[in-house]
């Protein structure tokens, strides 16, 4: 089956117009590669490949369905802009590069955990803000997932915010000032750091 023409996706409320193109073909198919699950792609094929945008679902034994991916293919491998729902509650919505989060996207993690910014093969890269569940938050550079270069740390717990230089995760110098609400933090540190003159 085949749509031609221009047709209308409605995403998050809002509604999109889209161009088909008439050598990609609408198709639904159940693949059983494992015992306890079964996928069932929706979307676009072209040369037998998952090309142009599709739905990617896992169907349980018991018939129950769970949305995994929702975005672009290319030639088989996700591609482009698109959504990730895994198994632990963790969600994604950004960009892909062969199969792995690349770009730029942002993730909300099930602990309760939000990252925003730059990835490159799954990993947090260059700049971005992650903001820890525990309410804290680190904004500056990233390199293989680790914060790496100049960043400012906010301890919001404490009142203070850390303004310094990261390298593999650990923080090797940096100024530690109080925040105009420090005395407004939930634990708000005894020891107020002075003002120099």
């Amino acid at each position: 089956m085949a749509l031609l023409g221009l047709y209308k996706i409605k995403r998050n409320n809002e509604i999109k117009n889209f161009q088909s193109n008439p050598k990609l073909k609408w198709i639904k198919i159940t693949e059983k590669n494992y015992q306890s699950f079964c996928w069932l792609y929706e979307g676009q094929m072209m040369n037998d490949k998952r090309h142009g945008y599709g739905v990617l679902t896992k169907i349980n034994r018991h018939g129950v369905k769970k949305k995994c991916y929702a975005g672009h293919w290319i030639n088989g491998k996700i591609e482009g802009l698109g959504e990730y729902w895994y198994d632990n509650g963790d969600y994604y919505e950004g960009n892909f590069h062969n199969g792995k989060k690349s770009h730029f996207g942002r993730m909300w993690y099930n602990d309760g955990s939000f990252y925003q910014g730059f990835w490159k093969r799954d990993m947090y890269n260059d700049k971005g803000m992650i903001i820890y569940a525990n309410g804290n938050r680190y904004e500056g550079n990233f390199i293989n997932g680790k914060k790496d270069g100049f960043g400012i740390f906010y301890h919001f717990k404490t009142g203070q915010k850390q303004e310094g230089h990261w390298v593999s995760d650990i923080c090797k110098e940096s100024v530690i000032i109080d925040m105009v609400n420090r005395q407004s933090a939930l634990k708000p540190t005894p020891y107020a750091i002075p003002i120099l003159v």
